[in-house]
């Protein structure tokens, strides 16, 4: 290795370790990313919040980083990115693991040496975890599969003040692009970094720049940005995780890691919608937003309730705003769809899904304008804040904040009873409900259903996971009862607006076959109801063991 390498990179509590030394030691990386318009980056480092807190000075590095793998994508398979990156004086081996922390920041192992030549040297990593990580992988099947080109402004910060800083935050300010097969993405983001102390400084920094700028979370790191765009596709519905919890942990870590989860659920199906549209990513995101909802409201007795509330309706005016292009999906795909494949009613039914297909662009615009407006990004940032620096303890006086620090199992024993109560009374007498009632019962079920998945975890075996399948297809066949009121309202909606050059007649007649059809199925889903509340009334809730 030449000496123009320089110095390996290392994170905080690892000492230095030069060129010539006999081993690597593994790092972490502890990464916030936030997207930025491009033409605001170029005189951050100037501005006061970053210049004041200054340990160096702005320097300056184009940066060409070129991303490896085998022809079956053996590392992508395990989660894994290797790299060489050039700065123009020599070359960076880099190899990263998956992220193992829940919502938008970072937290990943991460291993990087000086190699001599642009091109992987597997045996640079010799005597570290990432050496056994790669220890499969022939180097000699390794190909380049897509490249970054990036101009980065990058300076040290202590923060809160230099002299005395209670962490130290790398900031790298980045232009530039992806590319892959000649296709490109462009890239304009601020990726904070964690060199020393306390991941409260990383977001004390955030924040404060968020003053600054318009900032947005960016969830996906280049290389995922890559590997989809080397493929060819556009960015993917994620569904919900299944984070562990720790029987051990406290209601305020409970809270926190679930947060994180649902934030980065909602987060996670914001590129798909964009990019594509996809319905699934409308579904999705709604799912998330009301599991972040539901969180809220179960752990309401342990948060101070102004800002609870607050988030509440934040939370509430997004789901306003793309629930109506879910509602719209379903309405072509599940209840149209089907009687167009089984040919019933054929002009009737393509004239309608004619009239619906002008509908969609419309709703998309106005779910992705939601979604890039400063009062969403907004919300997601002051979730992040509020869960990461612990915001929701309220003040000192807050009687929460005893509760927040006792054990978690008891807690949500009492959640679970305290909202199946609610179930109970609501399915009371359950085949006198009117569809009013029916949906209030399917509410409850629903909130139900996610606390058991939240919960879950916290008890062994398979009881939680059978529960909550019995809430599941009950919540379903209540759902299908829903889904038939709902399209109602959007037949009426959209033959209100027909156009008088539209074939108004075959349109209406596909609607009411529609409506028709599924108002006689409903009745056998009425009765699958009826059995589903059957069955969760005799099984006992597992919560009670």
């Amino acid at each position: 290795m030449g000496a123009s390498a320089g110095r390996i990179r290392v994170h905080e509590n690892e000492p230095s370790i030069l060129l010539g030394e006999p081993r690597i030691r593994d790092g972490r990386e502890i990464e916030l990313r936030l997207r930025a318009p491009a033409e605001a980056l170029a005189a951050l480092p100037f501005r006061a919040v970053l210049a004041e807190r200054a340990l160096d000075r702005p320097r300056r590095r184009n940066l060409v980083s070129v991303y490896y793998d085998t022809p079956d994508r053996a590392l992508l398979a395990r989660g894994l990115a290797l790299r060489v990156r050039s700065d123009g004086s020599g070359f960076v081996q880099t190899l990263e693991a998956a992220s193992e922390g829940a919502g938008a920041i970072a937290d990943r192992a991460q291993w990087e040496v000086p190699i001599a030549r642009a091109i992987p040297d597997l045996s640079a990593f010799a005597g570290t975890r990432a050496h056994a990580l790669l220890d499969a992988v022939a180097p000699d099947r390794l190909a380049p599969v897509f490249e970054t080109r990036i101009e980065r402004t990058e300076l040290r910060v202590g923060w809160p003040e230099r002299s005395r800083p209670r962490g130290v935050v790398e900031v790298a300010l980045d232009r530039g692009s992806i590319r892959a097969d000649g296709r490109e993405e462009p890239v304009a983001e601020i990726e904070l970094e964690l060199r020393k102390g306390d991941k409260s400084a990383l977001l004390g920094l955030a924040e404060r720049l968020r003053g600054e700028l318009p900032l947005a979370l960016e969830i996906r790191d280049k290389a995922s940005r890559g590997w989809a765009l080397a493929a060819g596709i556009l960015p993917s519905p994620v569904k919900a995780g299944r984070p562990e919890l720790d029987p051990r942990a406290t209601v305020g870590e409970a809270f926190v890691r679930l947060g994180l989860s649902c934030l980065a659920h909602w987060l996670g199906n914001e590129p798909s919608l964009r990019a594509s549209g996809d319905p699934e990513a409308a579904h999705q995101l709604r799912v998330g937003l009301r599991r972040l909802r539901s969180l809220l409201s179960l752990f309401r007795p342990v948060l101070p309730e102004v800002e609870r509330a607050r988030l509440a309706e934040e939370t509430r005016w997004l789901l306003r705003e793309v629930a109506p292009l879910r509602d719209f999906d379903v309405l072509v795909q599940e209840l149209v769809a089907p009687l167009r494949a089984e040919e019933l009613f054929g002009g009737e039914i393509a004239a309608l899904q004619d009239a619906l297909a002008e509908r969609r662009p419309a709703l998309l615009a106005r779910a992705r304008a939601a979604l890039d407006s400063r009062r969403c990004t907004d919300l997601a940032l002051d979730l992040l804040f509020w869960l990461e620096l612990g915001r929701f303890r309220g003040a000192a006086e807050e009687p929460s904040r005893e509760l927040l620090d006792r054990p978690v199992l008891p807690f949500a024993r009492s959640v679970l009873e305290r909202q199946w109560r609610k179930v109970r009374k609501r399915g009371r007498d359950f085949d006198r409900l009117d569809a009013e009632g029916r949906h209030a019962l399917r509410i409850a079920i629903k909130k139900l259903r996610y606390g058991v998945e939240f919960f879950g975890s916290l008890w062994p075996g398979s009881g939680p996971r059978k529960y909550a399948r019995l809430l599941a297809e009950l919540q379903d066949h209540l759902g299908g009862l829903n889904d038939v009121a709902v399209a109602a309202r959007q037949v009426r909606a959209l033959v209100a607006e027909l156009e008088p050059d539209l074939p108004v007649r075959s349109v209406v007649l596909g609607a009411g076959a529609v409506l028709g059809w599924h108002a006689r199925a409903a009745r056998k889903a009425l009765a699958r109801a009826r059995d589903g509340w059957d069955a969760l009334a005799a099984s006992a809730p597992f919560w009670d063991d």
